[in-house]
């Protein structure tokens, strides 16, 4: 039987790609997995899914959800726009730009990634949120949101809340009661009051969520349950929310109205 025969060259071609693969696989900036702008509202603005980005040769994710949140980069930007054009100020913005099917920033370390590789990125991204989320606390001690951007299409023409049934915003509700979540003066009230289909309806009896958009590791890790945090909200935007033009400066328009029926400084 003929076999065929691997010439020198190519077995020394095999050879070096071997050998240089491990460094093209961790050949990346850490610091530069994610866009990151400082503000002067007492706000932050997180998007999680929405990158594109892949790094070097690292393994995509097996395990968990690996679909891109399509246009919440972008819905986050413009409301920091409208945000700016209605107050003169902009949030705190982190953005991540790595594709979710290879890192998840909005879980656990030990789910977040598939190679050790991947964590210097990982921690680079959550390292900036705390650093952010330490400043809004210095600056502004009477009150600052967090509110992670994210899309869903289990139920396209609703936005749903995420707080742990309130745990996240424990700072909140202990002084302004259930309805700063979910009153007409929540966020999602308002949204309500302008024409969007939204979960947990408005004034519900009880703070319970939809298991599946409850609140992810974000909200979790810098909500105002723990001594250094502060009031956490996830918002699963659906996919017609995030189609409609209106969305985002009716959101920002939501939110300054919550600021203000809540405390935090605008002006």
């Amino acid at each position: 039987m003929h076999r065929p025969r691997w010439s020198l060259a190519v077995f020394l071609s095999l050879w070096l790609l071997a050998g240089l693969l491990p460094a093209v696989a961790q050949a990346y900036d850490a610091s530069a997995v994610f866009d990151a702008k400082a503000g002067t509202l007492p706000l932050l603005l997180t998007v999680s899914h929405d990158g594109a980005d892949f790094l070097g040769l690292f393994p995509h994710r097996t395990k968990g959800v690996t679909v891109r949140d399509v246009g919440t980069r972008e819905l986050a930007e413009r409301v920091a726009d409208h945000l700016e054009k209605q107050t003169g100020r902009r949030p705190y913005l982190v953005i991540a730009k790595v594709s979710r099917r290879q890192m998840d920033v909005n879980r656990a370390e030990v789910d977040a990634v598939e190679s050790a590789g991947l964590l210097p990125a990982y921690r680079a991204y959550h390292e900036q949120v705390a650093t952010y989320v330490a400043e809004l606390r210095a600056r502004f001690p009477s009150g600052a949101l967090l509110i992670d951007v994210h899309g869903q299409s289990y139920e396209p023409a609703t936005t749903f809340r995420g707080t742990r049934a309130g745990l996240t915003a424990t700072r909140l509700v202990d002084r302004f009661g259930p309805a700063a979540l979910q009153g007409s003066n929540s966020i999602t009230g308002i949204l309500a009051a302008r024409g969007y289909g939204v979960h947990p309806l408005p004034d519900a009896p009880t703070l319970r969520e939809e298991p599946r958009f409850a609140g992810g590791h974000t909200v979790f890790t810098y909500g105002s349950h723990r001594p250094d945090g502060i009031d956490a909200i996830q918002l699963e935007f659906g996919r017609q929310h995030r189609a409609d033009a209106r969305l985002p400066e009716d959101l920002a328009s939501a939110i300054v109205g919550f600021m203000k029926h809540h405390g935090l400084a605008t002006q």
